[in-house]
């Protein structure tokens, strides 16, 4: 009985929870003028007309002039005025009505996908995300076993103070500090040589200080590991010491795979932050130097907006990490589960 009901109300879990992310897969396909309009599937696209302006064009679908002057055989060095319509150019210029229908048939449903992929711009910012997330990770691990081994046990009164100033960051919003440790970023930024100006060495250094913020100490990460390392049991410690096993070899032969439990658990909680960030990004790298969610940010602009693009590069964005978890969900699943059930 308990079966029979279960089953369907699981997949009915699923596709409600399932729901939004296939919405926002149609929303890839809908032109900016239809933005406010709810589509359950990709709509076939407005027929854009020939008595359409191409500096309007331009804005609702983020056309780059030049390659549009290549592909329809427009010398580079004539001018194209925003107020041209598309039979004007048409025949300024000898271009067949159906092949100027042809080209721009495509925009209102497949121009987000064309403005995301066709200029390049996503590629770099993409690989920065990947590097700072990983790097990010395994940096918080690191120094958070590290912390924990500090702080395990908390015995002395130093130690409980440390722990408690960890703590306080769980009632201080992180946007209160953004300007404090924002001087103490670009403080940091002078001291590397050649970073004043944009160039190799100023996103480099600009990427490493936002890792460096990202794997800071924080209150869950010191809560986590500090309270599993304290329930090890320190005669392990002390058999390893005797057996003539440094600090160090305690920590990796022995220690470091007792922790597939905090280790798991703080990458599941940690990636989707590190890699969906937005302000620290967007407050410590320079434009050129971007990641993904403020490229995202750029195709919004104070006048227009072209959602397509917007959409589209969302839903991209959260593809990668729907196909880590459905690689990975195993382990992570084996990861937080290890240790629980206890025999």
């Amino acid at each position: 009985m308990v079966r029979a009901f279960s089953l369907p109300f699981l997949a009915v879990y699923a596709l409600v929870t399932l729901f939004p992310f296939y919405v926002l897969f149609v929303r890839t396909f809908v032109s900016t003028q239809d933005a406010a309009e709810l589509y359950l599937r990709p709509p076939m696209g407005r027929q854009i007309s020939l008595d359409a302006e191409i500096g309007n064009l331009a804005i609702y679908y983020d056309l780059d002039i030049r390659r549009v002057k290549e592909d329809l055989g427009i010398p580079l060095e004539d001018y194209l005025s925003p107020r041209m319509t598309l039979r004007q150019i048409a025949q300024a210029y000898g271009i067949p009505a159906d092949q100027m229908e042809a080209y721009f048939a495509p925009l209102s449903r497949f121009g987000g996908w064309n403005v995301l992929f066709s200029r390049g711009e996503l590629w770099r910012p993409l690989v920065r995300t990947v590097l700072i997330t990983l790097a990010s990770l395994v940096g918080l691990n690191l120094l958070s076993i590290l912390t924990g081994c500090g702080l395990a046990g908390l015995r002395r009164t130093d130690q409980m103070v440390i722990y408690n100033l960890y703590m306080l960051q769980m009632v201080i919003p992180s946007t209160m500090i953004i300007l404090p440790q924002f001087l103490i970023v670009r403080w940091l930024l002078k001291r590397v040589p050649d970073s004043t100006s944009p160039g190799f060495e100023r996103y480099v250094a600009q990427i490493v200080l936002l890792i460096c913020v990202n794997i800071r100490g924080g209150a869950l990460s010191t809560m986590l590991f500090t309270s599993y390392i304290g329930g090890i049991p320190q005669e392990l410690e002390e058999a390893a010491t005797m057996d003539g096993a440094t600090r160090v070899q305690y920590l990796q032969l022995i220690l470091a795979p007792l922790l597939k439990v905090p280790v798991a658990s703080m990458t599941v909680i940690a990636l989707p932050r590190f890699w969906n960030q937005f302000l620290e990004p967007y407050v410590y790298l320079d434009l050129q130097n971007h990641t993904l969610l403020p490229l995202i940010q750029t195709f919004s602009g104070q006048y227009s907006t072209n959602y397509a693009v917007v959409y589209t590069a969302i839903f991209v964005s959260l593809v990668p990490l729907v196909m880590l978890y459905v690689v990975f969900h195993r382990a992570f699943i084996r990861g937080v589960l290890a240790g629980t059930i206890r025999g």
